[in-house]
């Protein structure tokens, strides 16, 4: 069965360590997907209009930010999955108790929010991630649609955080890492697996006639449920034995766009060499 859409991470699977990419490389690539009739997209845990500023054209791909919480295809708003104001607020309280977090992000369709207390230094290193950040005095008063939240935790302490914030949150949100200390907070169900489903659903397609590539656990979705799941050389050990396709090369390398140009080439080969 040919493929028919890629989905990729960005953060330690597409870009570099910089966020930079073989730009000529990749356009080239875009064309020849393009006219092979695959889709492109991006899974991301960061903020939409994060994502599209790594691409001249994003009006002509999907991108799923906020690690599935907000689906936009084309630039039109498809799916938003937010959260409950009784239920963010409680988390905002929860996270305040543990002295290993260091840093409290709410995100909403408009804007992610960080509190006063935040240096204007580390605004700008977040701005990276989230070009529309906002100061807030009190999280209460922000007007928004709540989609996630983004917690910064010493990196020894995330999994035992999420794991702990699982068991507290149960059946109200879900805690996932996504390396380097980072932890998310999303309604329960929202991956991005199921955006990609999503996503599948609108254009009749099968997850059979999907690749995708990732290199942290809030990948492990998309990548379990794709006929061709690959996970980056330099991504989690556990995730690569649970998903067993690994990646060649890692995103240094630029291991992700050799893996498309090698199907791209030969798809029949490809396949069958990765089945």
């Amino acid at each position: 069965m040919a493929i028919k859409l890629i989905v990729t991470d960005l953060d330690g699977t597409f870009y570099h360590r910089d966020m930079s990419y073989d730009k000529e490389r990749f356009d080239g690539i875009l064309d020849r997907l393009h006219h092979s009739g695959i889709r492109f997209a991006v899974a991301s845990g960061n903020q939409y209009y994060q994502l599209i500023s790594f691409f001249d054209h994003p009006e002509e791909m999907a991108f799923i930010s906020e690690n599935g919480a907000l689906i936009i295809n084309e630039g039109k708003e498809m799916s938003v999955a937010e959260i409950e104001t009784d239920v963010w607020k409680e988390a905002v309280s929860l996270v305040r108790t543990y002295p290993e977090i260091h840093t409290v992000l709410v995100n909403g369709a408009k804007s992610a929010y960080c509190g006063m207390e935040m240096d204007d230094e580390l605004v700008n290193i977040y701005r990276r991630y989230f070009p529309r950040l906002a100061k807030v005095e009190d999280f209460t008063s922000i007007d928004d649609r709540i989609i996630k939240m983004s917690l910064a935790a010493e990196e020894e302490h995330a999994d035992r955080i999420a794991n702990e914030l699982n068991e507290k949150l149960k059946g109200k949100l879900r805690a996932v890492t996504s390396g380097h200390g980072d932890i998310d907070l999303v309604k329960p169900g929202i991956n991005k697996g199921m955006a990609v489903q999503k996503l599948l659903d609108i254009w009749n397609l099968k997850m059979e006639e999907v690749m995708t590539f990732g290199d942290a656990m809030n990948d492990r979705e998309m990548l379990l449920e794709a006929g061709y799941g690959f996970v980056m050389a330099n991504g989690n050990e556990q995730l690569k034995k649970e998903v067993g396709r690994v990646a060649p090369k890692s995103n240094e390398e630029d291991g992700e766009l050799e893996l498309i140009e090698e199907y791209l080439n030969n798809p029949e080969i490809f396949l069958e060499k990765w089945k």
